[in-house]
């Protein structure tokens, strides 16, 4: 197993849903590919690799879980995983996308590769976020090793170069941040190789599930993950705000039409939270 040597810190990645864009669920078909895309990513120092992979050996015993593979686990499982993992010292991020908010910029994507120039796009939005909080504590990019978990099929090397392209050309100042990121480094590995993907999955899912009512038949979310996992995401350091910061909600809650209890649970990550003095 690798040791990221001489890194300081891991930025470890997964996502939750799939990147299908035809035939996508709604409310009233719950068939097809998923509503939504989410990506969930935890920054972690070196230092603490070892020990946090002999935590979640131990969470895989005491929950009676072979894997930590949210998808497998059932409800006690997946919240006894959070609240553990929400006790370690590492910071997260995401990215929540509604498919139905993407309009014409579905058009603009590739035919023949439409499910990675998404995937690859949502990336785009993680990445910034991350490289936000780089810029601001004077982390480079040499200074980070990048690994998600392997999807079968997937082009690494296109999303490299895509995230290079923009780095190099960005449209607006946000995107400009991309150029604190080195895409060449990025690894994949399959979840069995490296098992602090687990944390990754747990955020991707936790996000996933909190608003995504659409795949499956009773439209049930659940919120327990993501509110277990709420502290650990970045925050604005001189707001304390969560959003556009910590996650990205892309169009926003209201264009991703969210109602109801949906949407007043995503509004508590645009509210200010001043740190105190």
């Amino acid at each position: 197993m690798s040791d990221y040597s001489p890194k300081k810190y891991v930025l470890l990645i997964d996502e939750s849903g799939d990147q299908g864009l035809e035939r996508v669920m709604t409310d009233g078909n719950p068939y097809g590919a998923s509503s939504y895309l989410t990506m969930g990513a935890t920054l972690v120092p070196t230092d603490f690799l070892d020990s946090f992979r002999e935590t979640l050996s131990a969470i895989s015993d005491t929950i009676g879980a072979k894997e930590l593979h949210c998808v497998d686990l059932n409800h006690s499982q997946i919240s006894y995983l959070a609240k553990e993992i929400a006790k370690l010292r590492m910071l997260c991020f995401g990215v929540v996308s509604k498919k139905l908010t993407l309009g014409s910029y579905k058009d603009e994507l590739s035919e023949t590769a439409q499910a990675q120039d998404y995937y690859n796009k949502c990336s785009q939005y993680l990445f910034e976020l991350v490289c936000g909080f780089m810029a601001l504590n004077d982390i480079k990019s040499s200074d980070i090793s990048i690994v998600f978990e392997e999807k079968r099929g997937h082009d690494y090397q296109r999303q490299a170069r895509y995230l290079n392209a923009v780095a190099n050309k960005p449209i607006d100042k946000r995107a400009a941040k991309l150029n604190h990121l080195s895409p060449f480094i990025i690894d994949a590995k399959p979840k069995d190789a490296e098992p602090l993907l687990a944390i990754a999955d747990c955020v991707a899912y936790g996000l996933h599930k909190a608003i995504c009512s659409e795949n499956n038949r009773l439209q049930l979310t659940e919120q327990r993950y993501l509110r277990e996992l709420k502290g650990k995401f970045y925050k604005c350091p001189e707001t304390g705000k969560i959003a556009n910061h910590g996650i990205k909600f892309i169009k926003g809650p209201y264009q991703m039409a969210l109602k109801g209890s949906h949407l007043e649970f995503v509004l508590k990550f645009y509210r200010e939270n001043k740190p105190t003095n």
